[in-house]
């Protein structure tokens, strides 16, 4: 099927200072940040601004993301992002994004990224037919891809948190970002800090349950090879996110 051109959306960002770690280059999470925001925009662009969204109560959420960062971008570095529709299967919707620096256009980031149709941010709806029109590329039927979950080895370490208020967004829950930098946190707790620094590496995660404020979790990441699992889950056992950081390439792509 030929691709039109409403399937696609550019958007410019600068790097900010705050966006970046130790060495001066920027978190990964950011460009999670980074993505949600362009496909607002263009949303936005299709006549489905946020307050519609708001207004009618319902929201996408990401189901899953496959996140490679090829390269680093520094404070007040130029971002060139970009987002095609992939396809759409009744309450799903993908897409594919890629980041460049406009300075040499270089490849910073590319990602696919699964999202979810819902009401109130909670449940599960079929995409309106009015909705999808607006959207060409909802006319191509992707495949639901379930990331596999890896058991965890007897006696690993779990390590307590606690969503704070400044992790949520405005659906009251932790943005999906914050699981970026929480699956880099317990990757850097388990000794292997370098791994979060390298290039290329892949985020590949599923999101199962949201997280309100103050909501006390635990975490434990573990590594197989070349290869850190993660998990995070409530104390009960209710499963929130697990996936995995691939430290020496782009991993499976979706």
């Amino acid at each position: 099927m030929e691709r039109d051109p409403k399937d696609t959306f550019t958007q410019t960002f600068r790097v900010r200072y705050e966006e970046c770690g130790p060495g001066g280059a920027v978190h990964a999470a950011v460009y999670m940040r980074h993505l949600q925001d362009l496909a607002f925009a263009h949303s936005a662009a299709l006549g489905y601004p946020l307050v519609w969204y708001e207004t009618h109560r319902l929201f996408w959420l990401v189901r899953r993301v496959h996140l490679t960062v090829h390269a680093p971008a520094h404070y007040g570095d130029d971002l060139q992002a970009t987002t095609q529709v992939e396809g759409m299967r009744r309450v799903m919707a993908r897409r594919r994004n890629e980041i460049r620096r406009t300075g040499d256009d270089a490849v910073t980031a590319v990602a696919i990224v699964d999202w979810i149709f819902t009401s109130e941010g909670t449940v599960p709806i079929r995409v309106p037919d009015d909705f999808a029109r607006a959207f060409p590329g909802f006319a191509r039927s992707i495949v639901p891809l379930p990331l596999p979950e890896a058991p965890i080895p007897p006696g690993s370490v779990w390590s307590p948190l606690r969503v704070r208020t400044s992790d949520t967004d405005a659906m009251a829950h932790a943005n999906n970002a914050v699981y970026v930098d929480l699956l880099d946190d317990a990757v850097g707790r388990a000794g292997a800090a370098a791994a979060i620094g390298g290039y290329p590496r892949t985020y590949d995660l599923q999101y199962h349950a949201a997280a309100s404020a103050g909501a006390v979790l635990r975490d434990v990441a573990w590594r197989d090879g070349d290869v850190w699992h993660y998990r995070l889950e409530s104390l009960t056992g209710l499963l929130h996110v697990h996936g995995r950081l691939f430290t020496g390439g782009i991993g499976e792509v979706p």
